[in-house]
């Protein structure tokens, strides 16, 4: 029996979670400024009856945005660790996929610093943003400090190098990332593995 297309929306997810969806490919490809409520109901398949009854605007779903990118990196870094018998290698790992996604044209930039250029942001926007780059920042401190020596490990100066380590290491993640949204020019991701690996080599 032929299934009616209401049946096959409703298996394809709830609303929430296809306009998430959504969402997440559309304002990373296109923008938070150039995507509309109409273009999120529209890729979704759902009903504008359905984005009102989840969120109240547009500013309320590019704040879960921020969120499902932050933590997306931090999972997506967490499985490159894992795989990283050291530092240096993680940064290797991590290098190459991103000229992977280059290769594919898939990367856009950093999703949470495109994001924070909009002019829609909502007036929450940074909060949430500031405490997605703190998660970046212990997610790198404590991987760094999982390698020195355990005798150690519980040193302030110690964990606060580690942590200088991991700040210095979003910010040349953030500046190569730009510039190659600026000139898309992919040197700039071999000129962050030399510089995160200078990094690492700094006692």
């Amino acid at each position: 029996m032929k299934k009616r297309k209401g049946m096959q929306t409703e298996e394809k997810g709830n609303p929430k979670e296809r306009l998430m969806k959504a969402a997440v490919d559309l304002i990373y490809r296109q923008g938070f400024d150039a995507t509309t409520v109409n273009h999120l109901i529209e890729a979704s398949e759902t009903h504008k009856a359905s984005f009102y009854r989840h969120f109240q605007n547009k500013g309320e779903v590019g704040e879960l945005y921020l969120q499902i990118q932050g933590s997306s990196f931090v999972q997506g870094w967490k499985i490159l660790m894992a795989k990283a018998e050291s530092p240096e290698q993680f940064v290797r790992i991590w290098v190459s996929m991103l000229r992977r996604q280059v290769r594919r044209q898939a990367y856009f930039g950093c999703p949470i610093a495109r994001f924070m250029t909009s002019s829609e942001k909502t007036p929450q926007s940074p909060e949430i943003a500031k405490a997605i780059l703190e998660s970046w920042y212990h997610l790198f401190a404590d991987f760094f400090l999982s390698f020195e020596p355990k005798e150690k490990q519980s040193s302030r100066d110690v964990q606060e190098f580690c942590l200088n380590k991991a700040r210095q290491f979003i910010k040349i993640f953030q500046g190569n990332s730009q510039l190659y949204v600026i000139t898309q020019n992919a040197d700039y991701f071999e000129e962050m593995e030399g510089e995160l690996l200078s990094i690492l080599q700094a006692k």
